[in-house]
């Protein structure tokens, strides 16, 4: 094995130690570029990660009632599909109201708790 080649100067040190820094510099910006492209492939992976992580622990919180509940509505399909899906479309219709309603409710309750009347 060959000893590492030492400068010969002081300076030579230096000018060395700036060049690797531009050329680390150079290089973190070539890979920042690169990586731009993969960047909502990789906020999928995060939200698909953070949603599999919630699924985990709701499962260990209620595992037998959502099991049954998942039951529930397995039977409910192959029994009464159209009554199973009536309620879904009940159920879709009232998601979307209370998301438009909501921001209105809650100005509402925020002017309240300020003490302010409605007349």
């Amino acid at each position: 094995m060959t000893p590492p080649v030492m400068p010969s100067s002081p300076e030579s040190l230096v000018e060395r130690r700036a060049r690797l820094l531009a050329r680390s510099a150079e290089l973190r910006e070539r890979i920042a570029q690169g990586s731009q492209a993969l960047r909502p492939a990789a906020r999928m992976a995060d939200g698909a990660a953070s949603l599999a992580s919630r699924a985990r622990e709701q499962m260990r919180k209620h595992g037998p009632l959502l099991l049954l509940a998942g039951a529930a509505l397995a039977g409910a399909a192959l029994t009464r599909p159209r009554l199973l899906l009536g309620l879904g479309l009940r159920v879709w219709s009232g998601w979307q109201i209370y998301q438009r309603v909501r921001p209105l409710a809650q100005g509402f309750l925020r002017g309240l708790a300020k003490g302010r009347t409605l007349l």
